[in-house]
């Protein structure tokens, strides 16, 4: 049956409450489900999506020309839709169609679509904010791994915040993926697949990058949809050529890892005494001499330039152990965690807390910056 755009309007995801099916105090978060082939996904999110997507490509322009003063943002723009062309030739086949099918969908070029599941990948660690902590065996009533994340994005903030949803893609051909992301941002940054693997990136500061490379949240996605442990899912991830510096959490009920990533080499570092935690530095011996110097607070960002600094980064590791300490931990109590002052900020727009032995996940739903400090919704992407 043909997708009209009276169906697309009656279902769209970020309606105000009044059209929506359930009565709740504040809106729930969006649930997008794409599935079929890569082209029928692309085309559905497109469609639904257009009016969102372009609001995406207003907030990148609308930043471009505050840049740029004088010369206007569309030069700006235009150089890095050049520059994202260069990430093409990594990319999977059916990623690339789902890009294609996305932008033939919500009508727009598909240099944007592209452009926007790049753009980590080319700002090349200019937002070094995030952090994952994992905590199982000892310091969980159920003795099952849970596993918390904050994503910080100094830019963009208001877009990031009002347009996220969980984006639940399945194929016949792969595992059931829920990612937790943004209109036309096709790779996984916070999600979790039907098998029980949640995954968490974090940029890390490393000299050794390349845009010869597969894009870092595709190859997540990729590694998600292929295998279903979580040492599986980290070999996947190996055997794809890299681009940028992540410090990548993944975690099952029985176990957790810390992939430490550049462009060319990697360390893993286990939970030790069921506990595993991770910012934006490297913490293993093997990846020091990779590490590089932290950057300058980027202009108009939110947060203050301590936030930007390899200090603040090593200071929100020692507070989530000291934090964890002895508790026992429930779902409830690592939402709490995650919203300590310390380890969230003007620019924390994502919070979550996994239970991958249930296949459920929290997401914070603040108003507002830091948005941890608000209500954890639950949701069973599966039933």
């Amino acid at each position: 049956m043909p997708v009209t755009s009276e169906k697309i309007a009656a279902a769209h995801p970020f309606a105000p409450d009044s059209e929506r099916p359930y009565p709740a105090p504040a809106r729930k978060l969006p649930v997008i489900e794409l599935a079929g082939t890569p082209a029928e996904r692309g085309r559905r999110h497109g469609q639904l999506l257009g009016p969102e997507i372009r609001r995406v490509r207003r907030a990148i322009l609308a930043y471009l020309a505050k840049l740029s003063l004088y010369a206007g943002a569309w030069p700006l723009y235009g150089a890095m839709l050049l520059a994202a062309r260069r990430f093409r030739a990594f990319i999977p086949r059916e990623y690339q169609e789902e890009m294609a099918a996305v932008a033939a969908g919500a009508e727009i070029g598909p240099g944007t679509v592209l452009l926007i599941s790049v753009l980590d990948d080319l700002a090349n660690n200019k937002y070094p904010m995030c952090l994952a902590l994992a905590a199982g065996e000892g310091h969980t009533l159920s003795g099952a791994y849970l596993m918390g994340r904050n994503l910080d994005y100094p830019t963009f903030t208001q877009e990031l915040l009002e347009l996220q949803a969980l984006f639940v893609h399945e194929s016949e051909a792969a595992l059931p993926v829920a990612s937790l992301a943004w209109p036309a941002y096709l790779g996984v940054c916070t999600g979790m697949n039907h098998s029980g693997v949640a995954l968490a990136q974090m940029t890390a500061m490393t000299r050794d990058h390349t845009f010869r490379g597969m894009p870092a949240t595709l190859r997540f996605r990729q590694a998600l949809e292929a295998e279903g442990t979580v040492t599986g899912v980290a070999a996947h991830i190996l055997s794809r050529p890299g681009t940028i510096g992540n410090n990548v959490m993944l975690c099952g009920p029985g176990q957790a890892l810390v992939l430490e990533l550049s462009a060319h080499h990697w360390a893993l570092r286990w939970a030790e005494g069921g506990l595993l935690t991770a910012t934006t530095h490297y913490q293993s011996p093997e990846m020091a001499p990779l590490a590089h110097k932290f950057p300058p607070r980027p202009p108009f960002a939110q947060g203050s330039a301590y936030h930007f600094t390899e200090e603040y980064s090593r200071s929100r590791d020692w507070r989530m152990r000291q934090l964890v300490g002895e508790r026992k931990l429930e779902p409830a109590d690592l939402q709490e965690i995650l919203a300590d002052p310390h380890l969230c900020n003007r620019a924390t727009v994502v919070g979550a807390a996994f239970a991958p032995g249930e296949l459920a996940l929290w997401v914070a739903r603040g108003q507002q910056p830091p948005v941890t400090q608000g209500p954890f919704e639950k949701i069973k992407p599966w039933g």
